[in-house]
């Protein structure tokens, strides 16, 4: 039996620390990577609404959270859009610049106000492929969740996060 004749290879020169890409990112919560794998492992999608459950709550800090955490597992930044306080006649505009950013491969995340009292969000809410229901612990009114759930879509959320309350 003949043996194959092992081919020299050049030495290759240790890569220095320069070369690579410093992370300075805080370590993430397991929670947070739990949430993100869950939101991003069932469904695909490109724009993601974040929905108050309770009308006078915010999801932003889940929408930043969720981010922060995409920006740090994707390749290209995922962006943050605050819409919370949106007027009429801006909803469409924002889709618009949604699509044309998702178009281009972008990903994004809109924190909305609750559809009930500002139910300018809606049309938002509606342009997003995907929506996830915020849950103000020990406030949420079972009713305004399923109303919410009812005029979005039940089919388009992903799910649901907890938050805490303002103040605790």
């Amino acid at each position: 039996m003949h043996k194959p004749t092992p081919v020299p290879l050049a030495l290759e020169q240790p890569a220095s620390p320069a070369e690579f890409p410093r992370v300075t990112a805080e370590p993430l919560p397991n929670e947070l990577l739990h949430l993100w794998t869950l939101l991003t492992q069932s469904e695909k999608w490109s724009s993601l609404v974040v929905v108050p459950a309770q009308p006078g709550t915010s999801g932003l800090a889940a929408g930043r959270a969720i981010v922060s955490v995409g920006t740090q597992y994707r390749e290209r930044p995922v962006r943050l859009i605050n819409a919370e306080g949106l007027r009429p006649g801006a909803a469409s505009r924002l889709v618009r610049d949604t699509r044309a950013y998702v178009e281009q491969g972008g990903m994004i995340v809109t924190c909305i106000d609750s559809i009930i009292t500002n139910p300018v969000g809606l049309e938002v809410a509606l342009a997003a492929e995907r929506a996830l229901l915020c849950v103000p612990l020990g406030s949420t009114e079972f009713s305004a969740a399923r109303l919410t759930l009812e005029r979005i879509g039940k089919t388009r959320f992903l799910g649901s996060v907890c938050t805490r309350p303002a103040g605790s």
